[in-house]
């Protein structure tokens, strides 16, 4: 078969079906319900003491940082990153030891 045998036939309405718009929505509210969560927890972090906060591989001004970004992203992929940043760091000083 051809490439100029290939055609995409896209049928563009102005309108959605009820499904698409019910999923677009259900999806943004989980989204959005998830992000809450995730403050929540992230904020419960703060009781732990400075050790168990190491165990985890955080700092209390990473947690800081986490809850003061911007509301639409996930506080906990930053604090993620953080940990597997600081997990790298040690591994790679442990290393040239």
């Amino acid at each position: 078969m051809r490439t100029t045998e290939h055609t995409l036939d896209l049928t563009l309405t102005g309108k959605l079906s009820a499904t698409p718009r019910q999923t677009g929505l259900t999806g943004v509210l989980k989204s959005v319900w998830r992000l809450l969560r995730n403050r929540n927890a992230i904020g419960s972090l703060q009781d732990l003491d400075d050790h168990q906060l190491l165990d985890m591989g955080l700092c209390r001004h990473e947690i800081r940082e986490a809850l003061t970004s911007s509301f639409f992203e996930d506080p906990g992929r930053h604090l993620t990153q953080a940990s597997r940043n600081r997990t790298n760091t040690f591994y790679r000083n442990a290393r040239s030891d």
